[in-house]
């Protein structure tokens, strides 16, 4: 399905490049509304949405590219024009008639429904981020990259963003702070004689994981229905996105320095077992919000549960991982999806961004997440039902 491709990579730029209140959980949003097209028509399992019906003979299809089109032309007026000239494109293969009017109805009833269940309520207040520091002592005046919105917006699985909270880093004073921040220390300086050679290039390259790739390598197994990769679009996003919105919120709620920030002040932090190394640098550049929990594993927890449920703990030929940032040689394939989690989390040990308590406790929000998800939402209807 070409639009299917398409309204994926565009909905990621969304998130990534331009993100606003509207727009920062467009991924999410696109997967839900051809998830509700395509299960109005084919009916295989429990809607996330209701209300959302469907006439026999509606082409999935033409719901799928319209509920896609409909999100995205919302999300971006100005970029109209190409995403209608993409859904004229993915649909010449389907004929005309009153299957492809049916589709492109639902789609569109779709799409408006996501839009409005994903949408940031216009009364929400946003509370400005204010930085910490004693009256009149320098601060950096960069702001987090964490916008009021990303702990503001409401959550698809869980009842509030601050459900799963964890219980915070481990005490400065503690012996566990000390070995992580020693781990991290060591292994993601910039300049490291402990690091392996090739786990450098490993950080650079789980910066920015492909998750269209991933998700679409699944897709394309044999014997796959066009419902069942909705429903496995739609959880794993939107289970992403709450594991994201859940590990903002902990970040602003703990406010944890970064390990940069703590090794070159290890003098100050009430522990005789660090080290401080006032000119230490990581080897990647620090994400400007802070350290605990981790964004990138809670993201990866929360989205391999989900795809483990549709492939298995081990699926054959292995987890494929590409990144957006470096070329198709560079890949990493992975034998289980624990496998998958457990790089990502050491990337960003190696990358010099979190420590070892960071990255677990994230991995335990996702994989809840995940487990709501699968537990509660887009579950398999039997045939009785599917026929009522």
């Amino acid at each position: 399905m070409k639009l299917a491709d398409y309204a994926e990579g565009k909905a990621w730029e969304a998130n990534h490049a331009y993100r606003t209140a509207k727009n920062t959980r467009a991924t999410a949003q696109v997967a839900l509304a051809m998830f509700e097209a395509t299960n109005a028509i084919e009916r295989r399992y429990t809607p996330y949405l209701a209300g959302i019906t469907a006439p026999a003979g509606a082409s999935v299809h033409a719901a799928a590219a319209h509920a896609a089109h409909t999100v995205l032309s919302t999300l971006h007026p100005d970029q109209k024009k190409t995403f209608d000239e993409a859904l004229i494109i993915t649909l010449a293969s389907v004929p005309d008639g009153l299957g492809k009017t049916a589709g492109a109805d639902v789609g569109k009833r779709a799409g408006a429904a996501a839009m409005r269940r994903a949408a940031l309520p216009e009364a929400t207040p946003l509370t400005p981020y204010r930085p910490r520091t004693a009256a009149g002592a320098y601060i950096d005046p960069g702001l987090p990259s964490i916008l009021p919105f990303d702990v503001a917006m409401p959550p698809f699985f869980l009842k509030t963003a601050a459900e799963l909270r964890p219980a915070g880093p481990p005490p400065l004073a503690s012996e566990r702070y000390a070995r992580d921040l020693d781990e991290v220390r060591r292994l993601g300086a910039k300049v490291s004689t402990e690091r392996p050679a090739d786990r450098g290039l490993l950080a650079s390259s789980l910066l920015n994981i492909d998750y269209a790739t991933l998700l679409a390598d699944i897709a394309r197994r044999p014997g796959r229905t066009p419902a069942e990769n909705a429903r496995m679009y739609a959880l794993a996003h939107m289970a992403g996105d709450d594991g994201w919105l859940a590990v903002m919120e902990a970040k602003m709620h703990f406010g944890n320095w970064r390990p940069m920030t703590a090794i070159r002040n290890a003098d100050e932090d009430g522990n005789d077992r660090t080290a401080m190394v006032p000119d230490w640098e990581p080897l990647l550049r620090t994400p400007t919000h802070p350290d605990y929990p981790c964004g990138h594993c809670v993201y990866a927890a929360a989205v391999a549960t989900v795809l483990e449920a549709e492939t298995g703990p081990a699926p054959a030929g292995g987890i494929r991982i590409t990144s957006f940032d470096h070329s198709p040689a560079h890949s990493l394939t992975v034998p289980t999806w624990k496998d998958f989690v457990d790089e990502m989390s050491m990337s960003r040990i190696y990358a010099g961004a979190h420590t070892r308590s960071a990255n677990e406790d994230a991995e335990a929000i996702g994989r809840q997440v995940g487990r709501k998800a699968l537990a509660g939402y887009m579950r398999p209807l039997t045939n009785q039902k599917r026929q009522q």
